[in-house]
């Protein structure tokens, strides 16, 4: 099970960073923003589901450890931490990733009349804002996972 918990902080840490600050930028740089937006479409609704299936994977080895090994301080503490990245992936997957899309559908439509609604404009950067915040959240609870199992 201490196998499983690596390799889940692995996965977790590696799919965030490896999209965060390798894919997208240069998906950014190589695409027009059409393309980009596309391609972005396509890829998060597995981004999110890659990272809840860590978190679960994660979740159920440290109860499984907690369970045979004893509840400890530092187990508790994985416990919580894959719940909390559990409930954002999830979050992110649905509703936030739809509602934005539904909102850049909307705004991209207003853009091509010319005329632009200021307040769909900045909830969707909301939503987007919220996204990168629960992203950012997602890859330091991953760190501290890394510190956290290292104690099981």
């Amino acid at each position: 099970m201490q196998y499983l918990q690596a390799l889940a902080v692995a996965v977790l840490v590696g799919k965030v960073v490896l999209l965060s600050f390798v894919v997208a930028p240069i998906l950014a740089k190589s695409l027009d923003q059409e393309a980009f937006g596309k391609v972005v479409r396509r890829l998060f609704p597995a981004y999110y589901v890659l990272g809840m299936g860590t978190a679960a994977a994660g979740l159920l080895s440290a109860t499984v450890l907690g369970s045979t090994r004893g509840w400890t301080l530092p187990v508790l503490i994985a416990v919580g931490i894959w719940l909390g990245i559990l409930a954002a992936e999830s979050y992110c997957r649905a509703p936030l990733t739809p509602q934005s899309n539904a909102m850049r559908d909307r705004l991209k439509e207003q853009e091509q009349h010319g005329v632009v609604d200021a307040t769909l404009k900045q909830a969707w950067n909301r939503l987007h804002q919220r996204s990168l915040y629960l992203n950012s959240l997602v890859l330091l609870a991953g760190l501290c996972l890394v510190g956290v199992a290292r104690q099981f």
